[in-house]
């Protein structure tokens, strides 16, 4: 008896240790070093357990690593790669979606930004002696790769999904050049470095900053483990995370024997630390609000150019709509045999739209969710792709769009979107688009299109688990949010003292505007003209750390 009882506790045991595993993601990002051997690279992911790895300088390494680990991987470019435990299950020109063993969809990004000029070291050689300059100067230097890279997460990852972004950015965080550390001796001066501005500036979160509060006892550099008189030491190797109730739960270094990492592995060659972060994440039982299993059927017709006469597309340019893929030097289509393709003009444009009369309820209240997938791509990455999606009235008045912007990959790139109807909305158009650069054909390819309404349920689950949160922050605290549709001001009345934060965010995560408050009791009138029509969250973040919420529209 005493055996079979232990027997069932073991079992138990592993079958929470089963679904724990299931929460629970172990993201790294790794300079591994143009010369590191595959072997080398084999034992740091190995001795770390880790399941998603950005890696830099990979040169080629990655598929050898890979089918070493029985991974999966992705080339982004000859130095930037992504290595999964988990399948990947679409790729875009800087990321990957892979799905987890319970279903839910995450997203990983992965960057190594220009490294010169290195502005610490132009700091230490008094080329640059001031904040702006350093900025100014940060900002030719990666400016425009950071925003591209910004631009494919926000265009293509659904609001709340978890998502990550790794890599060498080759630059320092404005966490850790603050004042503070400035007069503690940590850094020359402070600087509000852009690259890592902007990336907190679109939701991200610095994950071992989260962990590590303090920058001045927990600087957490990764350059450089090679110690040098001469040498600027710092941290330039990051990993972000973004998305709902994503937490992270501990960071650690890698680095070689001796070392102040947090972890020290013998034969460890590379000139940077690798850093690991283990995140808790929410499985698919929630309202996750980015699975497609939460959206119902296709509601475009036609959606992969297999039939002859595509009649549910108007053409507006083009002479031509579809193509066998796999032939004549076409590319083998991603769905099916045919291929969106609009013939020689310089310009190719067909449209559909999509009534959706019998979402009106939903989308009136402001909870009607649609996605927007498709992939897209040129022949040789000279001629462009591109699609477009507009949210209409019944007087067909456009109210809100997406635009996945000009498109050149030579390879089969996702566009993927979840967007809020606006209230009114009656008509979506899907427009495909094409446009010729070089040669006599008009080269970009469009496939594998759908749009779909989140599911009744999902929506009915989602509002009343947001009108449970309201009542009972209303009776808490904030008791009034008016005037809701707001148009100029939007204000807030408490009914009590508070003290704390509030933020303005909208539908990406993005924090438009935040205001201190300390030991106030009465309504606070804040200005909303500059913000763009939609949906925005009001946050308030007490002393506590308790987090009051509403849903208001800017009209």
């Amino acid at each position: 008896m005493k055996r079979l009882l232990l027997s069932c506790i073991i079992m138990i045991l592993c079958f929470i240790n089963v679904i724990e595993a299931q929460n629970n993601l172990k993201v790294m990002t790794f300079n591994k070093l143009y010369s590191t051997s595959n072997n080398s690279v084999l034992n740091v992911i190995q001795s770390s357990g880790a399941d998603v790895i950005g890696i830099q300088e990979a040169f080629g390494s990655a598929r050898s690593v890979a089918n070493s680990l029985g991974f999966y991987y992705h080339s982004i470019s000859n130095s930037e790669a992504i290595i999964s435990r988990y399948p990947i299950t679409s790729t875009n020109s800087s990321g990957i979606q892979i799905t987890l063993p319970d279903g839910l969809e995450v997203y990983v990004f992965n960057a190594h930004l220009t490294s010169y000029p290195y502005e610490p070291y132009e700091i230490r050689d008094r080329d640059i002696t001031s904040e702006s300059a350093a900025i100014n100067s940060a900002n030719r230097t990666r400016g425009a790769e950071m925003r591209r890279l910004i631009n494919t997460i926000q265009n293509w990852v659904p609001e709340k999904a978890p998502v990550f972004l790794t890599g060498d950015f080759n630059e320092p965080s404005h966490l850790d050049w603050t004042q503070r550390a400035a007069n503690a001796g940590v850094h020359a001066m402070k600087v509000a470095w852009p690259t890592s501005t902007q990336a907190t500036n679109a939701g991200m979160k610095d994950s071992w900053r989260t962990i590590y509060s303090n920058e001045v006892s927990k600087p957490g550099d990764t350059w450089t483990p090679i110690r040098s008189s001469r040498e600027v030491y710092d941290r330039i190797d990051f990993v972000y995370h973004r998305g709902e109730n994503v937490i992270a739960t501990k960071a650690v270094r890698y680095g070689p024997n001796n070392d102040e990492a947090e972890v020290n592995l013998r034969g460890y060659t590379s000139d940077h630390r690798a850093m690991m972060v283990t995140y808790s994440i929410p499985n698919t039982g929630g309202d996750g609000g980015g699975t497609t299993t939460d959206y119902g059927n296709n509601l475009l017709d036609q959606n992969s150019a297999e039939e002859s006469n595509l009649d549910s597309w108007i053409q507006v340019s083009g002479n031509n709509k579809r193509v066998q893929g796999g032939r004549d030097g076409y590319p083998t289509a991603k769905e099916g045999n045919y291929i969106f393709w609009f013939g020689t003009s310089s310009k190719g444009e067909v449209y559909q739209e999509v009534n959706v009369q019998k979402y009106a309820g939903s989308i009136d209240e402001g909870n009607q969710m649609f996605l927007l997938e498709g992939f897209i791509r040129s022949y040789s990455g000279r001629d462009n792709s591109r699609i477009q999606l507009e949210f209409r009235d019944r007087n067909n008045l456009v109210l809100d769009s997406f635009d996945s912007n000009w498109k050149s990959s030579s390879n089969w790139e996702q566009i993927k979107k979840e967007k809020i109807a606006p209230v009114g909305t009656r008509i979506i158009r899907v427009v495909l688009l094409s446009q010729r650069n070089s040669g006599r054909s008009n080269d970009g390819y469009i496939d594998a299109l759908s749009l779909k309404a989140k599911k009744e349920n999902v929506l009915m689950k989602r509002q009343a688990s947001i009108n449970k949160m309201i009542v009972k922050k209303e009776e808490n605290v904030v008791y009034k949010v008016w005037p809701n549709p707001a148009s100029n001001y939007i204000n807030f009345d408490f009914n009590k003292n508070v003290k704390g934060e509030i933020s303005i965010i909208n539908m990406l995560g993005v924090v438009k505007k935040k205001i201190i408050i300390n030991n106030f009791k009465s309504n606070i009138e804040i200005s909303i003209s500059d913000l763009s029509k939609g949906f925005f969250t009001f946050q308030f973040i007490n002393e506590k750390g308790n987090i009051y919420k509403k849903t208001f529209i800017v009209k």
